[in-house]
């Protein structure tokens, strides 16, 4: 599973990262803006399976990221879990009408991640081998 962490708390991110380096299955990528990560995001040698995204941090922020995944029709099979510490009405109306399936509270326990991948596991292995094999 290919994942990256974006946020651009370095605390944060390493937090994220030692919970999800422990399975080797995982590739991780990290990046510590929206910028960065929107630049991974757009580069056709690579792809990713799930994007952990924080909402606060320098520009685009996570609202504006989320907005511009889903509706870039490369990115479609990528699933955002937005792991942040915003858990307000108003925010997680705001993400959902962007798009979001999938939101965290910080801070995220090892256990609260891998159930999460856990059950997304079966919704992203098939359009990940279509990737690969150049069909999706």
């Amino acid at each position: 599973m290919k994942i990256m962490i974006v946020d651009d708390d370095p605390v944060s991110r390493s937090v994220l990262h030692k919970i999800l380096v422990g399975n080797p299955e995982h590739q991780i990528t990290v990046a510590d803006s929206g910028q960065a990560a929107w630049e991974l995001l757009n580069d056709p040698a690579r792809y990713f399976d799930v994007v952990f995204l924080d909402l606060q941090m320098p520009g685009p922020d996570g609202f504006e990221l989320l907005r511009r995944i889903r509706e870039a029709h490369t990115l479609t099979s990528v699933e955002v879990i937005l792991c942040t510490a915003s858990k307000d009405r108003d925010t997680i109306t705001r993400v959902v009408q962007l798009g979001a399936r999938h939101y965290l509270v910080k801070p995220c326990t090892p256990e609260i991640v891998q159930a999460k991948l856990k059950k997304l596991r079966p919704e992203i292995s098939g359009p990940a081998e279509r990737r690969l094999a150049g069909t999706g």
